[in-house]
């Protein structure tokens, strides 16, 4: 068993041990502190690279629901083009598992030695980071150790962007709901030869890999797509939905593969049996990852992963297991690679 499979598995584990700490009071008053912090700040400003980046985008899907603006910067364009938006009175929300990204390190740095100094909350599976330690709210995970491409501090970064959003909403976090989602992990991986057979022959041999999805799902289409590149070395992009449509759909033919990750209950799922439907006509191949294994009926070139969700905006984590799974066992089996193993960089990168 590869270290990569190893860390897929341990996820319901990390995902009970985030919300044990999050429905205690410590992790009460961290939610406490960053609810209020949003409520009483008229600017603010999330970052990260890679992984932290897109639960970044996450946060601001929803934070919009409680009518809170949140501006997404990638780290190194805040770093190094962008970094004048940042005033003393802004809310900067660094996600970094490893918390020494170098890029979001030394935003940070360069704020404090300019002065600026403005309030910090920290999304990190490492709260004696260098980040960890500089932050003025610490909101931790606890994926235990990661050596691979991001599985479980990609999922447990998202489950603390969704309990902060319960929080804002009135909901307290409930461990019972953490332990349904564990559940549901535990279906998935339990299941696991059954739903490679599909999505390896689908699959096949591809060059690329294209992910589409919308809302809170678009960023687990953006993990998949990074995963892919990570640890099968293949070429793949993710886009939302709609701008999948504005162009990139001249790519679809013979050979073309789509992985699209959608719960049914979306306020956009029609326009994603649309896009299934154009892209399968167009002749390429589509893997859909959602709810219900009915949600399209069964045709030549479709896949579908069936993976139960009772909450939409849950399906971020529970959608992107299966993708986890697929893309360890294809890297290993089809490209002929260790899934994980990084040959030109690393786990956590400390240049620019």
């Amino acid at each position: 068993m590869t270290r990569f499979l190893q860390e897929i598995l341990q996820q319901p584990e990390a995902v009970l041990a985030t919300a044990e700490y999050y429905t205690v009071n410590c992790g009460r008053e961290s939610l406490a502190m960053f609810a209020e912090a949003v409520k009483s700040t008229k600017r603010i400003v999330a970052t990260g690279m890679g992984s932290s980046y897109f639960l970044s985008g996450a946060l601001q899907t929803f934070l919009s629901r409680h009518g809170i603006a949140v501006t997404v910067i990638n780290a190194g364009e805040l770093l190094n083009y962008q970094l004048d938006v940042i005033t003393p009175d802004t809310l900067l929300v660094a996600i970094s598992q490893s918390g020494e990204s170098y890029e979001t390190v030394n935003v940070v740095k360069r704020l404090d030695a300019m002065s600026i100094k403005p309030r910090v909350a920290v999304i990190t599976n490492e709260p004696a980071s260098t980040l960890g330690r500089r932050a003025d709210i610490l909101l931790p995970t606890f994926a235990g150790d990661e050596e691979k491409t991001s599985t479980k501090t990609f999922i447990t970064g998202f489950q603390i962007i969704y309990m902060i959003s319960q929080f804002l909403g009135g909901n307290s976090s409930d461990i019972s709901i953490w332990r349904q989602v564990a559940g549901e992990i535990e279906q998935v991986l339990d299941s696991r030869d059954n739903i490679l057979s599909g999505m390896l022959d689908a699959l096949g041999s591809a060059s690329y890999v294209q992910f589409v999805a919308r809302g809170t799902s678009l960023a687990s289409a953006s993990q998949s797509a990074l995963m892919v590149m990570e640890a099968s070395h293949t070429p793949s992009q993710a886009l939302a939905g709609g701008e999948f449509r504005h162009g990139p759909l001249e790519m679809v033919g013979e050979g073309f593969i789509a992985v699209v990750i959608a719960h049914s209950a979306s306020p956009t799922f029609e326009q994603t049996r649309r896009l299934v439907a154009d892209i399968l006509r167009f002749g390429g191949r589509v893997v859909l990852v959602t709810d219900n294994c009915k949600a399209l009926d069964a045709v030549e070139n479709l896949t579908v992963v069936a993976v139960n969700t009772y909450d939409a905006d849950l399906f971020a984590i529970t959608g992107i297991i299966p993708v986890q799974l697929a893309v360890e066992a294809w890297a290993r089996i089809e490209k002929g690679i260790e899934p994980g193993v990084f040959s030109h960089g690393a786990k956590v990168t400390v240049i620019e």
